[in-house]
């Protein structure tokens, strides 16, 4: 029985051991971007951002203001992704179809 109970404690102690490796162990690596820049123009009642440095994925989020509630909301624009070495494509979301006026833009990196 002793033998028995001493098999169940060392195998328990090797389950925890791998379970605490793979716990701990890095996680696989992720894009970033950086140097993003975020604008409004209120002419066209768009925002927009773009990203100059890195790679990844990121989007435009607008906060769009109405007449009508919710008055203030926030919008996000098309996800685009910058390929590494170039200049990243711009996401753009506009007020108009949403009924609001875009009032700020900014970037989400994602």
């Amino acid at each position: 029985m002793k033998i028995f109970k001493k098999m169940m404690i060392v195998a328990s102690m090797a389950g925890l051991a791998t379970s605490a490796t793979i716990a701990l162990a890095p996680s696989s690596a992720y894009a970033e971007v950086w140097n993003c820049a975020a604008n409004v123009d209120v002419a066209e009642n768009k925002g927009e951002s773009y990203c100059v440095s890195g790679y990844g994925s990121y989007h435009v989020r607008v906060e769009c203001n109405s007449a009508h509630w919710p008055y203030t909301r926030t919008i996000d624009g098309p996800i685009v992704y910058k390929p590494n070495n170039t200049i990243g494509a711009t996401s753009t979301q506009y007020g108009t179809p949403n009924g609001c006026h875009v009032t700020k833009a900014w970037t989400v990196v994602l």
